[in-house]
C-alpha cells in the first residue's frame, strides 16, 4: 500500500498513522469495506440506466433508491432488435479494492441471473473493458452474494476478451447487468454493495435485539452498546466517518478497545477534526484498526499472553500498573462487557498504532 502521509495532520501523528499502514495487506484485507450502502452515510454513486436502445434494442430499464436506503432496478427485457440488455451503472468513481478479495452485495431477486459489472484501468483498442462476475438470485429472497475479482470476465461490445485483467486497485465504475436472454420483467433489489476479505465471516441477519442488558451477562450489539452507553459518541463518529461501522456486522465475534469521549477530548481538537476529514480516512483506518482484535479476547486472556494482535497488523500490550491493568498506555476502566458480538473493554486512552509497521507499542 502506498504511503500517504497528509499535511493537514501534525507530522508525528500522521507519520505514525501512515507508517503504520505499511503492514502485509492493511485492516480492509480482513473484513473488506463498504462501497456503497444507499444512505446518507455513504457517497451518493448517481445511479444511471443504460438500456440496449444504444443498439437498436428495445429492453427498458428503471432505477430508484428509496428512503429507506434500497436501490430497486426494475424494467423489461426485451430480445427485439437484437436488443437483450439493461444496465445499471454508478458514475466514475476511484475505489483502490486491492486489499479485498472480492464484491459482496445483499440482495433480493426474482430469480433471474445477473452480473455484477466492474472497469478498472484495463483497455482494448483504446476502449475500456467491462468486467462481469455472475450472481444467482432467489425470487423474493433477502440473500448476501460474494463474487470473487478471480471470477470476473474480461469483455468489449459483446466480445469474450478472456487475457483481460481487472485491476481492483483501479476500479473506475461499478454497475449490474442484466443480459440472460430471457423476455419480460424484471426486478432486483439491493440493500448494499461492499467487498469481502479474507477474515469475513458469514452474514447472519440479526433478530430485532431489544438493546444492551442492564443485568449482567450479554448485552446488544458492540454497536448498539456503544451508542446506548453515551460515552463514545467521537467513537461512533469515526467509525462512521471511516465507513468501519459496517465491518462490525457479521458472525464472528470482535474484541474493542473503546475509548471514551474524555479519552479523544486528551488529543487536540483540530487534530482530531483533522483527522475526521474524508483525505485522511487511510490514517483514520488504521488509527481505529488499532482499537479491535479478532475473537472474544477477555481481560485475564490479554494479560496471560501478554499481548494481543489487533486487525490494523500490531500487536497491543497487557499489563498491571501501579495496580491498575493496562492496554499499552490507556487504563481498562471496565473490562469484558460481554455483546452478543464481542467484548467490549472501556479505555481512558486512544491507541496509536506503533511506527515500526506491525512491531510492538512502547507506548
Amino acid at each position: 500500500m502506498k504511503l500517504r502521509i497528509r499535511f493537514l495532520l501534525p507530522v508525528w501523528l500522521a507519520a505514525t498513522i501512515s507508517l503504520s499502514l505499511a503492514g502485509e495487506k492493511g485492516p480492509w484485507s480482513w473484513r473488506g469495506q463498504t462501497v456503497t450502502e444507499f444512505d446518507s452515510q455513504t457517497a451518493d454513486l448517481d445511479w444511471r440506466i443504460v438500456n440496449d436502445g444504444v443498439m437498436g434494442g428495445l429492453s427498458k430499464g428503471n432505477v430508484e433508491i428509496s428512503d429507506s436506503g434500497v436501490m430497486t432496478f426494475s424494467g423489461d427485457l426485451s430480445l427485439q432488435n437484437n436488443g437483450g440488455f439493461s444496465l445499471v451503472r454508478s458514475r466514475k468513481v476511484d475505489l483502490n479494492l486491492s486489499n479485498d478479495l472480492g464484491m459482496l452485495l445483499k440482495v433480493k431477486g426474482d430469480g433471474r441471473t445477473y452480473e455484477l459489472r466492474l472497469e478498472s484501468d484495463a483497455r482494448h483498442r483504446g476502449r475500456v473493458v467491462s468486467f462481469s462476475g455472475k450472481f444467482a438470485t432467489k425470487a423474493g429472497q433477502w440473500m448476501q452474494v460474494k463474487v470473487p475479482f478471480s471470477e470476473f470476465r474480461g469483455g468489449w461490445r459483446g466480445m469474450d476478451l478472456p487475457d483481460a485483467v481487472l485491476n481492483p486497485a483501479a476500479i473506475e465504475q461499478v454497475g449490474i447487468i442484466l443480459a440472460d436472454k430471457k423476455e419480460g420483467p424484471f426486478e432486483l433489489e439491493v440493500d448494499y454493495i461492499r467487498t469481502f476479505g479474507k477474515g469475513q465471516g458469514d452474514y447472519t441477519e440479526k433478530a430485532p435485539n431489544p438493546g444492551p442488558s442492564t443485568q449482567s451477562g450479554t448485552s446488544g450489539s458492540l454497536i448498539e452498546t456503544l451508542v446506548a452507553d453515551g460515552r463514545f459518541t467521537v467513537l461512533k463518529k469515526a467509525l462512521d466517518t471511516a465507513g468501519l461501522t459496517v465491518f462490525f456486522q457479521w458472525d464472528n465475534p470482535l474484541t474493542v478497545f473503546a475509548p471514551t469521549d474524555e479519552a479523544f477530548a486528551k488529543i487536540p481538537e483540530e487534530t482530531l477534526n483533522d483527522l475526521l476529514l474524508p483525505g485522511n480516512k487511510d490514517q483514520l483506518v488504521a488509527l481505529l484498526s488499532h482499537h479491535v482484535s479478532a475473537g472474544n479476547n477477555t481481560l485475564s486472556d490479554g494479560l496471560a499472553a501478554g499481548e494481543i494482535k489487533t486487525v490494523q497488523g500490531s500487536p497491543v500490550a497487557f499489563q498491571f500498573r501501579n495496580g491498575k491493568a493496562q492496554v499499552n498506555n490507556a487504563r481498562v476502566l471496565e473490562a469484558d462487557q460481554k455483546c452478543s458480538d464481542g467484548i467490549i473493554h472501556v479505555i481512558d486512552n486512544v491507541l496509536m498504532p506503533p511506527s515500526g509497521g506491525g512491531k510492538k507499542s512502547d507506548s
